[in-house]
């Protein structure tokens, strides 16, 4: 069966409208995390004082280090959020495997993820990173991993038609 046979549209009226609504307002959400007010200084000196009152035996560069997991992990999540966004906007829009609607979920949140990193590459306090991009990516593949895992142990992915 061809490639083209395999995905159809689907279109689920208001309820894909609305799904891609809230993909649009996450990317939003994205691209504000993206300002300046976001970065590393920025959210350090917000965060460094707290972790050093909550770890207080901490030296500076393990504050440092946990301020940066954190930043790591704030990517992974915020782009598993989009994939899981993405994967059903997707789903209520074409006919396809769940294969192919995971691998469209993963190529958006890619074209976002680089796309939010080249831009960082023009600010004068961010810096655009392809570590970042992969952060991003491997969150979006660990939330739909984690779907995927779900669905197939509570019955399935349902179809929105039925």
């Amino acid at each position: 069966m061809s490639a083209a046979a395999q995905t159809r549209l689907r279109w689920q009226g208001p309820v894909a409208l609305r799904a891609w609504l809230y993909v649009l307002a996450w990317l939003a959400i994205i691209f504000l995390f993206s300002s300046e007010s976001f970065s590393e200084p920025s959210t350090g000196s917000l965060l460094r004082p707290f972790l050093r009152w909550l770890f207080p035996e901490w030296s500076a560069s393990e504050t440092r280090a946990l301020h940066h997991l954190i930043r790591k992990a704030a990517h992974m999540g915020v782009y598993g959020v989009l994939a899981l966004l993405s994967f059903r906007a997707i789903r209520l829009s074409l006919a396809a495997t769940l294969l192919r609607l995971a691998g469209l979920a993963l190529a958006l949140v890619f074209a976002a993820g680089a796309t939010d990193e080249f831009l960082q590459a023009f600010s004068e306090t961010r810096t655009g990173s392809r570590v970042d991009v992969g952060y991003d990516f491997a969150g979006a593949v660990v939330a739909l991993a984690l779907l995927v895992a779900w669905r197939r142990a509570h019955g399935g992915i349902r179809n929105p038609s039925a």
